[in-house]
């Protein structure tokens, strides 16, 4: 089994082009066996026609010589004259002197018996056919090798007679092995050359893969930063060249995330892991009373909430990466969950001194889980509360546009700075405003939020954006179908 692309490549090429010359030759050499024999029948016609005059002119005394004189006197070269009555009885004929004159050129070996030249039973199918159509064209296998004939009917006083003109083929024979032979040997030869040629071409062309492939080759892990080279853009590998670039691109880019997500989840989860082990260590120090136990017991209970809270957001971010994020499909009136989402987050809203407004404005029905709708709907109105103005308003808005249900989400806060508008569906991405509200004791949170929420509107076909985010607050609007 051949591997190589490149052998493949110059079989193929080779193969084509065998096809494509073998089909010229053939008809090249077609073309010349038909053109030959058309050019022979006319100078065949034209002088059986020249011929026939003569004869005609002799029979009917108008000219001096004989019918037997006329026939003699034909001396055309390399052409037979023979006459024939009705009955294929011969009249006159110049076969002998013409036959000796064809042997004295023909090889020793392809010389006939003397007899021989003066039989031609074989014209009488070629008179039978002249006698019933008029004319007759044939190819003979003579004693001297192949001949092409004519015969046709000459009409005299009183009775018909038959004109045959025959004639030796050994030049085009001759002319034909000559083309079949420089075929024979050219074919070949142009096919070895055409596959050292394609192998040269292939290398050629397929340099460049095998530079990508070195170059592919020493990327790695460590340097998802290299590219590969682009020759020439325009071109089919330039374009390859441009495809693998914006693979390795997407990879670096997702190795980066893996890097920091990764990094960012190890110090989000290091904190409370700190927490609870100091708090045990410092109650196992010494005995205390029950009500310190009690006080420790409670820290070591937030932190464990808040770990596993985390832990089970990273794993839900996990499956929706993996597009694993199982949905249990119902109907799901999003008027109803965002009115409950609203109850939910009350608690939250009493601590920050906010109001928190639902308003339907159209009825809105989507196919989703109920669940996860809810979940997205919470994180958003979480984002709302904690980075909104203490006092102020959170607006939820559903109604439908464009074929889509909507959920606009909107505070009143001081909104997000334009340079970090790009980053705030990152994981674990926290802006000032979070750290300021870590530090505060309001719940900075671990900054997966928004882009739980956005995982799960992708996961339902749908999207989160941001809508809007300035002085007068910031607006978030999701999008299902």
């Amino acid at each position: 089994m051949i591997r190589s692309i490149r052998v493949k490549l110059a079989l193929w090429y080779a193969g084509t082009l065998a096809a494509g010359i073998t089909t010229l030759g053939w008809v090249t050499y077609s073309y010349v066996a038909r053109e030959t024999t058309a050019q022979t029948d006319q100078e065949l016609a034209n002088t059986a026609s020249a011929f026939a005059q003569l004869w005609r002119a002799s029979i009917a005394g108008r000219t001096s010589r004989p019918p037997e004189e006329v026939i003699s006197e034909a001396r055309a070269e390399n052409f037979e004259f023979v006459v024939f009555d009705e009955a294929q009885r011969e009249i006159a004929s110049n076969t002998r002197s013409v036959r000796l004159r064809r042997s004295q050129r023909a090889a020793p070996a392809t010389i006939p018996h003397p007899d021989s030249l003066l039989l031609r039973p074989d014209l009488a199918p070629l008179f039978r056919q002249a006698g019933a159509a008029g004319e007759a064209f044939g190819t003979l296998n003579g004693p001297l090798g192949q001949e092409r004939a004519y015969a046709v009917l000459i009409n005299l006083p009183g009775r018909r007679e038959i004109v045959a003109v025959i004639r030796g083929l050994e030049a085009e024979m001759a002319m034909l092995q000559s083309l079949r032979r420089s075929l024979f040997w050219a074919i070949p030869i142009g096919l070895v050359g055409a596959f050292v040629g394609g192998i040269f071409l292939a290398g050629r062309a397929l340099s460049p893969i095998a530079e990508m492939a070195n170059q592919a080759e020493r990327i790695g892990a460590r340097t998802l930063h290299e590219r590969l080279p682009v020759a020439n853009p325009a071109d089919e590998l330039g374009q390859l060249s441009a495809a693998v670039n914006h693979v390795l691109g997407r990879l670096e880019t997702a190795f980066e995330q893996q890097r920091r997500f990764m990094a960012e989840a190890s110090h989000e989860l290091r904190t409370p892991i700190a927490v609870v082990r100091g708090e045990a260590d410092l109650a196992l120090g010494r005995d205390r009373s029950a009500a310190e136990y009690r006080e420790a017991l409670t820290v070591i209970g937030a932190e464990s909430r808040r770990m596993t809270r985390v832990v089970e957001d990273l794993f839900l971010l996990a499956r929706a990466d993996a597009g694993q994020l199982h949905l249990g499909l119902a109907d799901v009136d999003l008027g109803e969950v965002a009115t409950g989402c609203c109850r939910a987050v009350q608690t939250l809203a009493k601590v920050r001194q906010a109001d928190v407004v639902p308003t339907i404005e159209s009825p809105a029905q989507v196919q989703g889980d109920e669940g996860l709708i809810s979940r997205a709907i919470v994180n958003l109105l979480d984002n709302a509360l904690k980075y909104g103005r203490v006092g102020g308003r959170v607006q939820v808005t559903v109604g439908r546009h464009d074929g889509h249900a909507t959920v606009a989400v909107r505070d009143d806060g001081p909104g997000i700075p334009a340079e970090l508008q790009t980053r705030i569906f990152d994981r674990f991405y926290r802006g000032p405003a979070a750290r300021a509200a870590e530090d505060a004791g309001t719940g900075g949170g671990a900054g997966l939020g928004l882009a739980i929420a956005k995982g799960i509107a992708e996961a339902h076909g749908g999207t989160i954006r941001l809508v809007q985010s300035d002085a007068t607050g910031t607006e978030f609007l999701l999008e299902l179908p």
